[in-house]
């Protein structure tokens, strides 16, 4: 029992659809906390850069073949030590007074928080699937994901802007249960996604009679982005209040490398 319980650990992973790994039949619970930090390890600046996220996620699995995530996620994006603007002469090149709306803001904006919220929909062909006559090498899953965003900053409340997005997301897993001579298993994990996101700003217009600017409409950009994360999740000792786990990781998120640890249960 305690094998089988270990192929699902690596079920929440980053803020779209998620990558269950479980065996055929099983039907149950997760929740699970995840933090990571962004590392520059080829750049000018701090090597443990000021970016993080935190991620909270509860799914459930029915049968083994289908599993449904809700995710809540909120990152800070602070990347560069000096940011810059194209203003008017004369216009203030503050950072906390001025936004850059390009496909790559999240490295071209200081301080910015965004909040995620999502649902994710997972299929899976495990070693015992029937689909094919013969059994898979790897574990697959096939995930599908969409979500809202909601961008915070400074700047954004100094220009009273409104700045939110929509995204959808492809996912592609492959992982392999290996035993070791502990008391616990380990399932390394690769996981790819593709993120499209549609993000919407106001555009204001100056009043000439009030000599304010009035929101006259919205514009917004896509961005299109591919995501890579290697997983080592650890099975420990059951509990009175549930299985936990633990999940070590390296990521490429949006352009860097992000270091992370997941932790939760199984119920």
């Amino acid at each position: 029992m305690k094998k089988l319980l270990t192929i699902i650990i690596a079920s929440l992973s980053l803020l779209n659809a998620q990558t269950h790994i479980v065996p055929e039949g099983f039907s149950g619970f997760s929740i699970s906390f995840k933090n990571d930090r962004n590392l520059d390890f080829f750049g000018e600046g701090k090597f443990v850069r000021d970016s993080y996220a935190n991620e909270l996620g509860f799914s459930y699995v029915y049968d083994g073949i289908f599993g449904i995530d809700l995710n809540y996620a909120y990152s800070l994006f602070n990347r560069k030590e000096v940011y810059d603007f194209q203003v008017e002469d004369g216009a203030s090149n503050s950072e906390n007074q001025n936004f850059n709306f390009v496909k790559n803001f999240r490295t071209e904006n200081a301080d910015l928080g965004e909040k995620n919220f999502s649902i994710g929909f997972t299929y899976y062909l495990n070693e015992s699937q029937s689909l094919f006559k013969q059994n898979l090498p790897l574990n697959i899953s096939l995930g599908l994901g969409y979500g809202t965003k909601n961008y915070n900053s400074k700047a954004l409340d100094f220009l009273n802007q409104d700045f939110y997005g929509k995204f959808y997301s492809l996912q592609v897993g492959i992982y392999k249960e290996i035993e070791t001579n502990a008391n616990f298993f380990i399932i390394p994990r690769f996981k790819i996604s593709y993120n499209n996101e549609k993000n919407i700003y106001d555009i204001f217009q100056l009043n000439v009679d009030s000599n304010n600017f009035e929101k006259i409409g919205t514009n917004s950009f896509n961005v299109s982005s591919t995501l890579i994360e290697i997983a080592v999740p650890f099975m420990l000792n059951n509990t009175s209040i549930g299985q936990p786990f633990i999940e070590p990781s390296i990521q490429n998120k949006y352009g860097t490398t992000h270091i992370g640890l997941r932790f939760g249960f199984l119920f």
